[in-house]
């Protein structure tokens, strides 16, 4: 075999490159499957096998002709620059369209990822959420429907939902607890500030009792000290008129009136002394009977206190049966267990 045969192979692939280009003489839309399979087919089944044959021909004669390598090189190549100058369109095409597909999967799998995380994030509370938000965010987050535009990642969405879920109702159970006590410790400290008012109101009275009393015993002591005067300057007035009557009739008399004064004195003192002290008992009596009053009113609030707590209780525990599903038992072991201090972060006071 000549290399003048070799060559004419050559000629053979190059007779046929109008009819490839012919072929190739077209664009299609790469959006569509037919298009994109069109300009596949056409890299794949037409030019590429005429490369193939090619190589082989090129191979060939340069086998018989080595020192006409140059010019076997040369017509081969001034052939694949035509080949490859026909396919380049078609394989920029399909080339392209390819990388958009890649970029919308990737986008794709970048949104389901967006809305698993949507998912995660539930459990992230915005700052001093309180027990409504929590119950709204729980609510949001158990409609989230992991079925619907999920696709392939269904299962992490349901998994993600299940655990944000769970994380929710130890929070939300967290906050009910903190807002019950805080709820707790405002009705104390209004209780012990009315009581304040009832004390101070009831230590004003008794200082205005004291006042009244030290105002009567002033009164009295001023009467008594005016009849003393009245009844010395009396006494000195029927002496002076009296002083020619005898001395000793004069002093009997005298010592009468003094000891009738006197006497007039001692039993008015005494009866105001009952007085004061039985207002003073009355007055105990009073005080006795409102410290009596409020500490009744204390125990009723701290029934009604403890009341309050075992209805918190019921309620706790129904609410954690309804949302986890177990058993009333085991819920009241939960919320012992939290109320002993042995679950860290959370306090609970039923």
């Amino acid at each position: 075999m000549s290399i003048v045969n070799e060559l004419v192979e050559f000629d053979k692939i190059a007779a046929g490159i109008a009819d490839i280009q012919e072929k190739g003489n077209f664009l299609p839309d790469m959006t569509t499957k037919d298009g994109y399979e069109a300009s596949k087919r056409f890299v794949l089944d037409v030019t590429t096998p005429t490369r193939t044959k090619l190589d082989k021909a090129h191979k060939t004669a340069k086998a018989y002709w080595s020192t006409g390598g140059k010019n076997v090189d040369s017509k081969k190549n001034e052939i694949l620059e035509i080949l490859v100058d026909i396919q380049k369109p078609h394989q920029e095409a399909y080339k392209e369209f390819d990388q958009i597909e890649k970029q919308k999967k990737a986008k794709f799998e970048a949104d389901i990822q967006a809305k698993v995380m949507t998912i995660y994030n539930y459990r992230i509370l915005p700052p001093a959420a309180n027990s409504d938000v929590i119950a709204g965010i729980i609510q949001q987050c158990g409609e989230t429907d992991t079925q619907d535009g999920f696709y392939h990642m269904a299962k992490e969405a349901s998994i993600a939902r299940n655990e944000s879920l769970e994380i929710l109702n130890e929070l939300l159970m967290g906050a009910v607890s903190h807002e019950a006590e805080q709820v707790r410790q405002a009705e104390l400290a209004e209780e012990n500030r009315i009581r304040q008012i009832q004390i101070d109101e009831q230590q004003e009275s008794m200082r205005l009792q004291q006042e009244e009393m030290n105002r009567k015993q002033a009164e009295f002591d001023r009467v008594a000290n005016e009849a003393t005067a009245k009844a010395q300057h009396e006494a000195n007035e029927k002496q002076r008129l009296i002083n020619e009557t005898a001395q000793a009739e004069r002093l009997k008399q005298a010592e009468l009136d003094e000891k009738e004064r006197q006497k007039q004195l001692a039993e008015s003192k005494e009866k105001h002394e009952k007085e004061m002290k039985e207002l003073a008992i009355k007055q105990e009596q009073e005080r006795q009977v409102e410290i009596e009053r409020l500490d009744r009113e204390r125990i009723e609030k701290e029934q009604a206190l403890r009341a309050g707590r075992t209805k918190n209780r019921n309620t706790a525990a129904k609410f954690l049966c309804e949302s986890l599903g177990i058993d009333k038992d085991t819920a009241i072991k939960i919320m012992n267990l939290q109320a002993e201090g042995k679950v860290p972060f959370v306090t609970t006071d039923f």
